[in-house]
């Protein structure tokens, strides 16, 4: 993704503010912080391990991360409770 691109999909991101889609089927915002459950361990993290994001980054690639405790993560290792 060039710097152009990732500029203008900044534009439309907060990251503050998820959407997502509920068991009906029906989008919801949720705001930071998300809590969240650890599918796998990953970095110091542990599985089923419950901890908050407290903010959404975007990759160079477009990628939507989790940060936690200041470090970057993969949204696909984490549950969203809600």
């Amino acid at each position: 993704m060039t710097n152009e691109q990732l500029m203008e999909l900044l534009k439309y991101c907060s990251p503050y503010i998820i959407y997502v889609v509920n068991d009906k089927n029906r989008i919801i915002k949720v705001h930071t912080p998300i809590k969240l459950k650890a599918l796998q361990s990953v970095g110091s993290l542990q599985k089923n391990q419950l901890v908050y994001c407290t903010e959404l980054k975007i990759t160079n690639e477009g990628r939507t991360v989790y940060c936690i405790d200041g470090k970057n993560y993969h949204t696909y290792y984490f549950e969203i409770l809600l």
